[in-house]
């Protein structure tokens, strides 16, 4: 009997998917590939945490044909994006975006503004000043709860977020 629980624990373990991966401290990990896997809530983290001085060069916003949002944020100087972290929060229909390190921002936060209007599930942008040299963070405010994935391209470095209904 103890055996048989054991191998079952152990089916359990392995059969987890892999976006459902938490660090240390309860956070998923952002994906390196896009799954079409969306979460309802939560954090999620990715990026090297060493990465301290880059600059944002873009955040583009786009609604894609297959019933989903995105945004992208781009990055210069790296190869792969700086720490960042990434919260939905269904209850008050935000994800917010922090992004840690050195920052310089480089972009029009207009066009991205006006991008937005265009999709389905957001409902407006707030790009916050830089207040802390070693961090930025913007709001993505949505029409409705929305489900999330996020997952971080390299060469260039990008973070995605996608969001659905």
């Amino acid at each position: 009997m103890k055996n048989s629980l054991l191998i079952l624990l152990y089916a359990v373990t392995l059969s987890a998917p892999a976006f459902a991966q938490l660090d240390e401290a309860g956070f998923r990990q952002a994906l390196k590939v896009k799954r079409n896997v969306y979460l309802s809530e939560g954090s999620f983290t990715g990026g090297e945490r060493s990465s301290s001085d880059f600059k944002v060069s873009n955040v583009r916003v786009a609604k894609n044909p297959a019933g989903y949002d995105r945004i992208v944020i781009d990055f210069t100087k790296l190869t792969r994006p700086p720490f960042f972290m990434v919260e939905n929060d269904p209850s008050s229909k935000r994800v917010n975006v922090t992004v840690y390190g050195k920052v310089k921002v480089d972009f029009s936060s207009q066009t991205a503004i006006q991008s937005a209007k265009k999709t389905k599930t957001i409902s407006h942008l707030e790009f916050l000043p830089i207040v802390d040299p070693d961090r930025w963070m913007f709001s993505i405010y949505t029409q409705a709860p929305v489900k999330s994935e996020v997952f971080e391209l390299t060469d260039p470095a990008r973070i995605i977020i996608d969001l659905k209904p």
